[in-house]
């Protein structure tokens, strides 16, 4: 009988053993997990802030692409709004004279072969280097700051930047190409 519960010793003792290294089997495999895995679905602090700084740096990085593209987008605008302000207005196929308003202190800049005719206001002549507009009626040169004759026509010989200024409210009549400024 002592022998049986010696063997029964053993036994539980074998037991309890083998119970303890399974037991210390599954506290081994447990820790070897990635953290916030699949396998370990328990996420550390550290674990969770290192993804919010992964964020934190992956947003600030998208906002500064934004910006860029606005700043790009806002400069390509910007240049669009400036051609569409020198781009030659008015003339056209037709050929026929246009009735254009000026304000006091407006400029108008004719191209080659642009023709004008002040109608009422006061103008005088805008000259480019290479001289001042083409009074036809009056078989003249009007240069820089010369008053502009009434019902006289203008011709603008190049696309050099000639043209008139409104000293007050001017009513002309134009046909060509030309740039209000």
């Amino acid at each position: 009988m002592l022998q049986k519960i010696r063997q029964s010793k053993v036994y539980v003792y074998g037991l309890i053993i083998v119970i303890l290294i399974l037991a210390a089997g599954q506290f081994v495999l447990a820790g070897s997990f990635q953290p916030g895995s699949q396998e370990d679905p328990l996420v550390t602090q550290s674990y969770v802030e290192q993804r919010n700084e992964q964020l934190k740096y992956y947003f600030e990085q998208k906002e500064q692409e934004t910006k860029s593209l606005i700043d790009q987008n806002r400069a390509r605008i910007d240049a669009l709004e400036q051609r569409i302000n020198t781009q030659p207005q008015g003339g056209g196929t037709t050929g026929e004279l246009r009735v254009v308003n000026l304000t006091a202190g407006q400029i108008l800049t004719g191209f080659a072969g642009t023709e004008i005719i002040l109608r009422g206001g006061k103008a005088t002549a805008v000259q480019s280097e290479l001289g001042g507009l083409s009074d036809v009626t009056g078989a003249r040169d009007i240069r820089q700051g010369e008053v502009i004759p009434d019902n006289h026509l203008l011709l603008v010989p190049r696309s050099d930047g000639r043209g008139l200024k409104a000293v007050n409210d001017c009513i002309l009549m134009v046909r060509g190409q030309y740039s209000i400024q």
